[in-house]
């Protein structure tokens, strides 16, 4: 499948390729020597744009585990899918949302607390991810109303009627506050958030994929803003992003329910930033928030954590969301 990834490197390397030749041809030797090195360092961040627009590794599909099934919904072409028991509808839901390049089932030892405590579980899968259906471009936000339109799906079904919440890790607790922002009228449902090391700014995972592309930080800003115009060119404008503030916390999502950060004390991947971003919003605000920095959590891997598992049901019967 053909990705728009580098097409302004395509684009940057076809002007260049012309000023060049023009030059040449009219005989402006002194000219071209000053041109080549522009237009090194222009292609060179042009290339950049295009890793940062980053695509899921491609994995092979697999059936469900046994106990679960897979269900899909098609939204704008695609098939977007969720792994679930069966639902009883008397039951609260917990939906659980994995990290980038990981998949729906490898939330199923996260899941084993929610079950125990009396919920539905449905473990939703990013699109492209898990063995999926690839995609051209990937972002955020399409994932964002993906999800946004399931949750419709299940508040038009009744499963949200006795509440829900979402326990997203990594990416996953990027795309949860968003899908939970007050606006949305499903928000009206949901009981609580749960965020394991959360992505909580995309402006900071620019800034980490500009110093691993030895790009100076005195750029970091301006890759961003020419990101975000890449990405705006990209996509229908109902996925436009219309700054670079929008990208982070509060201004992506602030859900109005209660909330609670696990985070990773040595996060190896996204490092501690994140989850400080989080924590000072919450802070200022003043919400019903509460985090815990623990030392035996990594931020990958961690299917089973019974640190974490504890720390999940001890706040959810704080907030009397027990209901087993």
């Amino acid at each position: 499948m053909y990705s728009h990834r580098f097409v302004a490197f395509q684009l940057h390397l076809f002007f260049w390729i012309i000023l060049v030749l023009g030059l040449y041809i009219l005989d402006l030797t002194t000219p071209i020597f000053i041109v080549l090195p522009i237009s090194i360092v222009d292609l060179w961040l042009a290339l950049c744009l295009g890793f940062m627009l980053r695509l899921p590794t491609s994995r092979e599909d697999v059936g469900a585990p046994e106990g679960w099934a897979w269900e899909q919904y098609q939204i704008l072409d695609y098939p977007v899918r969720w792994l679930a028991k069966e639902i009883d509808p008397s039951k609260p839901m917990a939906i659980l949302v994995h990290g980038w390049n990981s998949r729906a089932m490898n939330m199923i030892g996260r899941a084993e607390l929610y079950q125990q405590c009396g919920y539905n579980c449905v473990l939703f899968e990013m699109r492209a991810h898990g063995g999926n259906k690839k995609v051209q471009h990937w972002a955020a936000m399409h994932v964002c109303y993906d999800l946004e339109q399931t949750l419709s799906l299940f508040q038009k079904r009744g499963w949200l009627s006795n509440g829900f919440l979402i326990h997203g890790h990594s990416l996953g607790g990027f795309v949860a506050q968003r899908a939970l922002r007050p606006s949305l009228d499903t928000s009206d449902n949901a009981i609580g958030i749960i965020l394991e090391s959360p992505v909580t700014s995309y402006e900071l995972i620019n800034n980490q994929t500009c110093e691993y592309l030895k790009i100076p930080s005195t750029l970091h800003r301006p890759m961003m803003n020419r990101l975000l115009r890449y990405y705006n060119l990209l996509n229908p404008s109902h996925f436009a992003v219309s700054s670079i503030t929008m990208l982070s916390t509060p201004e992506w999502g602030m859900p109005s329910c209660p909330t609670l950060l696990v985070q990773a004390k040595f996060d190896a991947t996204l490092g501690r930033k994140h989850a400080d971003l989080l924590i000072d919003v919450h802070n200022n605000r003043q919400t019903e928030f509460k985090y815990h920095i623990v030392e035996d959590l990594k931020h990958a891997y961690e299917k089973n954590n019974s640190t974490r598992d504890s720390l999940i049901s001890k706040w959810m019967e704080e907030h009397s969301l027990l209901f087993s």
